[in-house]
């Protein structure tokens, strides 16, 4: 399944062990750069390749708790087997449950921030 929003390969990742996870599941989920920044609350893409690269800002507290909750969906999700084409689907096809309401889960978490992030967390742990 190839989308538009897909990103092209990336450079290796340089970042500390918290924004490596990140940038991992971030590719396992095929998120574009523009997809990435939203979540990660992250000022421009060009601030993001730095973060990659190793060489980025300190991370604010809530760009630490947005990793953190975001690593936790990404084990959710690999506890359930849900990886590879399936983590595509699960991160990219609108889902018509709760709480994403005919949403994408990648949109649904962009668009509500951490409180939607922390609900995604909480409905992955309940399920």
């Amino acid at each position: 399944m190839v989308s538009a929003e897909r990103s092209a390969p990336r450079s290796p990742i340089l970042a500390p062990p918290g924004l490596a996870s990140f940038f991992r599941l971030s590719d396992a989920w095929e998120l574009s750069d523009l997809q990435q920044c939203k979540l990660l609350h992250c000022p421009s893409v060009a601030v993001l390749v730095r973060y990659r690269a190793g060489q980025g800002p300190r991370l604010t507290p809530v760009q630490q708790k947005r990793i953190a909750l975001l690593a936790g969906i990404h084990a959710a999700l690999s506890n359930r087997g849900v990886a590879g084409d399936r983590v595509w689907r699960w991160a990219h096809e609108p889902q018509k449950t709760l709480p994403y309401k005919g949403e994408t889960p990648v949109h649904f978490m962009m668009a509500g921030g951490v409180p939607a992030i922390v609900e995604v967390a909480k409905f992955l742990s309940r399920s």
